[in-house]
């Protein structure tokens, strides 16, 4: 039985519904960047203090018990209490503007394309009293951000599609394979390149996807993870490491012969890019309005290309 509600229990609550919202704990580990252990002891201990079952996992699937339903009904209810106690707090004291909590992946800044810029110029010119409030997170923690509310809006690209969230098609977003001059198949001809020679050598990868969701279905003899673009541009430009970045944040470095996209005909992907909105949440104003900004700037940028 819950007594007082601590902080705890309410990030217990947050994990048990991402857990649901995901469909179950395996589909839960990307957008909680965490263990099924992890996950399993959560639940486990939410149940506890509970004194009931929330869960059925087994060959038929996870299954919400009657008890599990209910629970995550009024976890609900309980967050969109919160998130409304918040945007009336925040009238107190002369504070009256809405604010707008807003999300994204770091280095899309020199991406042409990317609406996010020209959304916020007019965004601010229809709505100047909103007050904005910009994040920028990995892709997983974007989408879980977004399910538990605290942010209101995300864009990035997203390697699995969770429920309760809405995802609306932006861009794409084109990546190639680098190494950097001071690594030894910076000189190699590219006619002398093979996949094996490219999966010989140590790469660095991104530390929330997972190793089938690698392109191309490459496996690596060696592995690091980073989690920031910069990061992992840094690994590479230590000669070490292979990796993938955004082509438009290596043309500087490959214009000056400092970086170098391995076998780009042949290794290269697009990244679809999206814009995730909460499920069933109750639309406001200032979020509809950026939403209108932000499909009138990638509709722009579109006719422009």
């Amino acid at each position: 039985m819950l007594g007082n509600l601590s902080d705890i229990d309410l990030r217990m609550l947050r994990v048990f519904c991402a857990i649901v919202d995901a469909g179950g704990f395996t589909a839960a580990q990307a957008s909680l960047n965490t263990s099924l252990s992890r996950l399993s002891v959560v639940v486990r201990d939410l149940e506890e203090r509970l004194g009931c079952s929330l869960c059925r996992r087994g060959n038929s699937g996870f299954q919400l018990t009657e008890e599990g339903q209910e629970l995550f009904d009024l976890a609900q209810l309980l967050f969109g209490d919160i998130e409304r106690f918040r945007t009336q707090a925040n009238r107190l004291g002369g504070m009256a503007r809405e604010s707008l909590q807003i999300g994204t992946v770091d280095s899309l800044i020199s991406f042409e394309r990317a609406p996010l810029p020209l959304a916020i110029r007019l965004f601010r010119q229809r709505l100047p009293e909103v007050r904005l409030n910009l994040h920028m997170l990995r892709p997983d923690e974007l989408e879980r951000a977004v399910l538990e509310e605290r942010l209101h809006l995300a864009i990035g690209a997203f390697h699995h599609q969770l429920s309760g969230l809405n995802y609306q098609p932006l861009f794409e977003e084109e990546q190639n394979l680098y190494c950097s001059a001071g690594h030894p198949l910076f000189h190699r001809a590219e006619a002398d390149l093979s996949l094996a020679d490219i999966c010989a050598a140590e790469y660095v990868g991104r530390g929330y996807l997972t190793e089938n969701q690698r392109p191309h279905g490459l496996h690596f003899t060696q592995t690091v993870s980073a989690y920031a673009m910069e990061a992992i541009a840094t690994l590479i430009f230590s000669g070490t490491y292979l990796g993938y970045l955004p082509t438009h944040y290596a043309a500087h470095w490959v214009e000056r012969n400092q970086l170098r996209a391995l076998l780009p005909e042949r290794l290269a992907y697009r990244s679809a890019f999206h814009c995730i909105t909460r499920q069933g949440q109750v639309p406001k104003a200032a979020l509809a309005g950026f939403l209108d900004a932000l499909d009138a700037a990638h509709r722009q940028l579109a006719n422009k290309a």
